[in-house]
């Protein structure tokens, strides 16, 4: 088995110091070249580091990695709703295509068109 040593020790710097200067967007910075060079996620990155920080005390840290985890989380949630939309509204749409095939009845043929043009509507807004 393969050990690799990956050196990380700036980027931690870069991290505490912009935490201490409760800089968000250049620590966010900071944990993307961790996960850069580590080939992790930002969640895995940003769990151990949270950890890391807990353990020893450092508080702007340990706050700074917490909110960003935090965003991170809210930012997963916001996409899967979208996508639970999407998936809604394209199963909405198939059906209504189905029964604009079978039936022969032009008002039901209009209907099914509006439902699916507000089907549509509704995957666009979530875009």
């Amino acid at each position: 088995m393969f050990t690799v040593s990956i050196d990380i020790t700036e980027a931690m710097k870069g991290f505490s110091k912009f935490a201490e200067q409760d800089d968000m967007n250049h620590a966010m910075d900071e944990i993307m070249i961790i996960c850069k060079k580590t080939t992790m996620p930002p969640r895995d990155v940003l769990k151990q580091i949270k950890a890391y920080f807990k353990r020893n005390n450092i508080d702007d840290s340990y706050k700074m990695s917490s909110q960003i985890l935090d965003q991170l989380e809210q930012e997963h949630d916001r996409y899967l709703r979208k996508s639970e939309v999407i998936e809604n509204a394209v199963a909405d749409i198939k059906v209504g295509l189905d029964e604009i095939g079978h039936s022969g009845n032009p008002v039901w043929i209009k209907n099914f068109i509006e439902a699916i043009k507000l089907d549509l509507k509704e995957i666009e807004e979530v875009l």
